[in-house]
């Protein structure tokens, strides 16, 4: 399913998947070159094909039962585990300072022609030389890692979960980030922290790979890596869910399939694969304003859309509960 911008024939990225209430759903898009969105609205017999389509095994079960009463089946279409209630024996400052060092090398970005829920966005595949190593986060930037660099302790629109100190910080918006990278980089002259590139997250997504997941192809085994969707619950009971619930990808970095968006640093622009430099891209020169990549999929959206080579963008102002950010940590 794909949406076509009216105004300037854009293909339409992804917003995210709300339940409405007794089934029914809404998949709503938005346009990164004018900034017109879509909503549409799924009845539930809809809502049960979608997401049987994007369930794995169960969700082949389920397809064979969508004519019949499939509900009983639909809390578990996914196989997730629930950790509605993260222990609260779980410090957060367990997962502070963890980082993953990643080698320099070459990839290919992007996807080929042949990878199923593929984008034009992602093409040309093309060959990516990062000629400098990093740490990257092993985890996104949780919570508690915001609250104390911030001072803040409530966010509104948070519900209980979301603001579990070892949930993903969410509500950020891109101009955010950097006011948090400010305020850690004053402290420490050695250091820098700062969002990845689009190329280093990718790069450090495949972790070595050329598939459509880190894991491999089979999408029946994607709810062991990454949190998606999930049920057509109610809006007030979606949220991002701890981090490091999942399996990590083969360099030991957890939550890069699903669970939240993550903020790169780089402007998004659909033809940039075309015109991208081969030795360390920086994504393309535009007004501050511009749309923002963002990487990784999240957790009320489908298969397709947490892939290594999924791509995404939002206003740099834009604060929404699906989107948070993992940082690079590298010597001045």
């Amino acid at each position: 399913m794909q949406f076509i911008c009216n105004k300037c024939k854009k293909r339409m990225k992804s917003d995210e998947a709300v339940g409405e209430g007794d089934g029914w759903m809404g998949i709503s898009s938005f346009c990164p070159n004018c900034g017109s969105r879509f909503k549409l609205l799924s009845n539930p017999g809809e809502t049960l094909l979608l997401k049987a389509l994007n369930a794995g095994v169960a969700g082949q079960e389920l397809m064979s039962k969508v004519l019949q009463s499939a509900q009983d089946t639909l809390p578990n279409a996914v196989g997730q585990r629930d950790v509605t209630n993260p222990s609260s024996e779980l410090d957060w400052k367990n997962f502070s300072g963890e980082w993953i060092w990643v080698e320099p090398g070459s990839f290919l970005m992007g996807s080929p022609e042949s990878e199923s829920g593929r984008e034009p966005d992602e093409s040309p595949q093309h060959e990516v030389v990062i000629s400098k190593g990093f740490y990257i986060g092993k985890f996104p930037v949780t919570r508690g890692q915001w609250e104390e660099v911030m001072g803040v302790k409530d966010v509104k629109g948070t519900s209980k979960i979301e603001s579990s100190k070892i949930c993903p910080a969410v509500f950020i918006s891109w101009n955010e980030v950097q006011e948090f990278l400010s305020r850690i980089n004053e402290t420490n002259n050695r250091i820098k922290f700062r969002l990845p590139s689009e190329a280093e997250w990718e790069y450090s997504c495949r972790a070595g790979t050329d598939t459509m997941w880190s894991f491999g192809e089979d999408r029946h085994i994607l709810g062991e890596y990454a949190w998606y969707i999930d049920s057509e619950s109610a809006a007030e009971n979606q949220h991002a869910w701890a981090v490091g619930s999942k399996k990590p990808n083969p360099w030991g970095l957890h939550d890069m399939h699903g669970n939240i968006w993550e903020w790169c640093n780089d402007i998004y622009d659909s033809d940039y694969y075309a015109v991208s430099p081969r030795k360390d891209p920086l994504g393309p020169k535009s007004d501050s304003s511009s749309p923002r990549v963002a990487r990784g999929g999240y957790f009320r959206y489908f298969t397709r859309h947490s892939r290594s080579a999924s791509r995404n963008a939002r206003n740099p102002d834009e604060r929404h509960r699906v989107i948070g950010f993992r940082l690079v940590m590298e010597s001045r």
